[in-house]
């Protein structure tokens, strides 16, 4: 119906109507790389190695530094670092933000560099630069590229903020990268987030210190992001530097429980912690020594991602099933809202054979079958609705023989 009444053209304006440089600069780019301003969608699929593909996205990366999003960046899956997917639509409105921005140069590159080098005057942050930074990189304005750098390391520099400087850094090893890709030297970006990464796993272990709830879950997400961004970088040096921070931060009895638990989950999935040394900690952890409130939140960090673990390691999963049966019935009700937590972020395949693996009495699932004669089922029937309630599932007690 739109479309009947509205309609999809768009008007022009006379040829001989003066237009500003800028406007100029754009039609010519929008002619030159055959990007025509259309009222209907279309979509584009640019690979980066091709010259013509990479001066559309240079283009496109560009208006949108100008706040002129005639292009939206679409999410590509599986197309790797050389593709971008952009979707352009043409809005009449659009002509008066160029002749808005027509103060700031009179081709498109200037207007962007302008653009730019204005937000970075007013930034006092540095995720604020980082993110600037993250943009322009792909614009290839190379000196409003140096001008942030700078400025980021000077912030960098003076900032004491260790949680300002963890949200920095996934974004800045997403602008090395992908510098990478575009054949931009990346070398000056490198040297920051080995400063910055030096600066974090100094503070870090305090700042995990002394801290409530809510900020254990913040920081919980910034090490998960941060732990990503380190192993995408491959740094061998960055990375021996992170484990060692997450062995202080693992090994101190002081650490917000989750982020303790947590760390020593990365310090597992890295091989740093096997075996025996990885039970000690478990152990530890999980010991009637601690407080089950505690105990329940290392618990949650541990597992956070991925219950798979539970699955394959009968010991740590033996560990588990002690500790839970050890709880008093008030205590197990305290610490249940937290379990739950914890077990409900696991996949329901995973939730699915935890299950199963309670019912068939913590074995592989075959075990249940070859019942010695010393076994007491009916004492054992007893636990199961405690491990049930925790994987947030129900079972039917009466048909656990033979089932």
């Amino acid at each position: 119906m739109t479309r009947l009444i509205v309609g999809h053209q768009i008007g022009e304006v006379p040829v001989e109507i003066p237009k500003p440089p800028l406007q100029l600069d754009i039609e010519k780019q929008q002619k030159k790389l055959r990007l025509p301003a259309t009222a209907d969608y279309k979509d584009y699929t640019l690979d980066l190695r091709k010259d013509t593909d990479l001066e559309r996205s240079i283009f496109l990366h560009r208006l949108q530094l100008l706040d002129i999003n005639w292009g939206r960046q679409q999410y590509t899956s599986g197309k790797g670092t050389f593709k971008e997917q952009w979707r352009l639509q043409w809005d009449p409105g659009y002509s008066v933000e160029i002749i808005e921005r027509g103060n700031l140069g009179n081709t498109v590159a200037e207007a962007a560099a302008n653009s730019v080098l204005n937000q970075a005057k007013e930034a006092r942050e540095l995720k604020v630069i980082g993110d600037l930074l993250e943009k322009t990189i792909p614009a290839e304005l190379p000196g409003a590229i140096e001008a942030l750098i700078s400025q980021l390391n000077n912030l960098a520099a003076a900032s004491a903020d260790v949680i300002e400087m963890m949200e920095v850094v996934p974004g800045l090893i997403t602008v090395a990268r992908y510098g990478n890709v575009r054949k931009t030297d990346a070398e000056l970006v490198i040297s920051i987030i080995n400063s910055i990464i030096t600066r974090v796993c100094i503070s870090l272990p305090n700042a995990c210190i002394a801290i409530d709830e809510d900020a254990s879950q913040k920081l919980l997400e910034l090490f998960f992001k941060l732990n990503d961004g380190i192993n995408l970088l491959q740094d061998m040096g960055i990375i021996s530097m992170w484990q060692q921070t997450l062995l202080t931060i693992a090994a101190n009895k002081n650490t917000s429980p989750v982020i303790g638990g947590y760390s020593t989950r990365l310090l597992h999935d890295a091989r740093k912690l096997e075996g025996d040394q990885l039970m000690q900690y478990f152990s530890f952890a999980m010991s009637s020594a601690t407080a089950p409130v505690i105990a329940a939140a290392w618990l949650e960090g541990f597992l956070k991602g991925s219950g798979t673990l539970l699955l394959l390691d009968q010991d740590l999963w033996q560990v588990i099933d002690n500790w839970v049966a050890s709880l008093a019935d008030e205590v197990f009700m305290q610490v249940l809202p937290l379990l739950r937590r914890t077990f409900a972020n696991f996949t329901n395949p995973e939730r699915r054979k935890l299950g199963e693996k309670a019912r068939s009495g913590g074995g592989t699932g075959h075990q249940h079958t070859n019942i010695s004669a010393n076994f007491d089922a009916e004492r054992a029937k007893q636990g199961l609705p405690v491990i049930m309630q925790l994987l947030g599932l129900t079972i039917n007690i009466n048909d656990t023989n033979g089932n």
